[in-house]
């Protein structure tokens, strides 16, 4: 029996994981689920663990098949534990930008969010797909720092920045998600919960709400319900009276 000598390079936690591996997972994902509406089969669970393989480790696919049963199983568990580890909000990180180091911010106050900022994440938060973009409407460069307070530029297009947001982290990701969730609960709740279309069932305990929310928008690895749909549409729904002014 011949050696097998292939080189893995398994993430460990989120920060190894970068927005655009997680777009090109999440796209399998969703071919998978179109595919298998009704339930998951054995195949495309088998088909959804070689292409981790190959976004989270660069393993070809060929290579794949060649790895013992129990490396195989081991590497697939390492990055499903990391996918469910929970992130905490990251305010500020550094990101390179044409061979520099800039460092981001997150809007300082989500309550005075433009309305081309806003419309514009609306549009894009909602889809895997445009999460970069969305996630360059949300951090921008920081301009000036001042202890915990610091002013970022001015909002010009997401274009600006998104194709370097596809080299974002996953905790930074997840962690800014989860915190417009329970900043939308926090307001739906203020507003009545029974104002908002599809929240009706949304009356459970919030660590029940926040664990079908993470399972539904791919936060974690147990899920094939992976549309984002219109949840945050009407989680960023905000109060009129906030959006007086372009």
């Amino acid at each position: 029996m011949s050696n097998i000598k292939l080189k893995l390079q398994v993430p460990t936690q989120l920060s190894d994981i970068t927005l655009g591996e997680y777009q090109d997972y999440m796209k399998v994902m969703k071919n998978i689920q179109k595919d298998h509406e009704e339930e998951t089969t054995e195949e495309s669970e088998r088909f959804v663990h070689l292409k981790m393989l190959q976004i989270f480790c660069g393993v070809d696919l060929r290579e794949s098949y060649k790895l013992p049963i129990n490396v195989f199983s081991s590497v697939i568990e390492q990055i499903n534990g990391v996918l469910d580890h929970p992130a905490p909000l990251v305010k500020a990180f550094l990101l390179e930008v044409n061979g520099e180091k800039r460092e981001f911010g997150l809007i300082p106050d989500i309550y005075k969010m433009s309305f081309g900022e806003y419309v514009d994440l609306d549009m894009f938060i909602n889809d895997w797909s445009t999460m970069h973009e969305a996630m360059a409407v949300l951090f921008r460069p920081i301009l000036n720092k001042f202890d915990k307070y610091y002013e970022i530029e001015e909002y010009e297009s997401s274009k600006k920045y998104s194709a370097d947001f596809k080299r974002l982290s996953m905790d930074i990701v997840f962690g800014v998600l989860v915190f417009f969730y329970r900043l939308g609960m926090k307001l739906a709740k203020s507003i009545g919960i029974s104002s908002l279309k599809n929240l009706k069932e949304m009356r459970q305990e919030d660590s029940n709400l926040e664990k079908r929310f993470l399972e539904k928008h791919g936060v974690g690895i147990n899920q094939f319900t992976l549309s984002l749909e219109e949840t945050f549409v009407h989680f960023l729904r905000l109060p009129n009276s906030h959006f007086k002014s372009v």
